[in-house]
């Protein structure tokens, strides 16, 4: 199993945007691309596909930028995954008429089911980089 890196870098550009929503403050792409090490073309996709999916706000104009749709506790991986990826974080399909294949594709199913459920305990909050007490580097989660 493995996390398409656009998810991944979704869920950075996200955890950028939250660092700010508390300040109502609209982040330009250039900005967001650079703290997270992204191109701004990249970016621009990644925050297209997150505003169709109603997890950013765009503005227009010479200080338009993006910023949260919702409060960054209320915006799960969960929802990240399927805005990026569709509603099935991993997919299985039936297979061939093999012996085994009905079981191996329900114990797919349950992985991906198990997986769900994880990501949808996990919010946008505790994906931001937090400065170490001590003033060190900046960590997630």
């Amino acid at each position: 199993m493995r996390l398409p890196l656009k998810t991944e870098y979704a869920c950075q550009v996200l955890a950028q945007l939250a660092l700010t929503y508390s300040k109502d403050d609209v982040r330009q792409v250039d900005d967001l691309a650079q703290a997270e090490g992204l191109s701004p073309n990249y970016s621009v996709q990644i925050l297209t596909t997150l505003r169709q999916a109603g997890l950013v706000i765009s503005r227009r104009g010479k200080n338009g930028g993006y910023l949260l749709a919702r409060h960054p506790d209320d915006i799960t991986l969960a929802e990240i995954a399927a805005a990026m990826e569709g509603e099935q974080l991993i997919e299985s399909s039936p297979g061939n008429d093999g012996m085994s294949a009905g079981m191996v594709h329900a114990a797919w199913l349950q992985v991906n089911q198990a997986m769900l459920e994880a990501c949808r305990e996990i919010n946008l909050s505790e994906l931001v980089a937090k400065p170490e007490q001590d003033g060190g580097a900046d960590w997630v989660i």
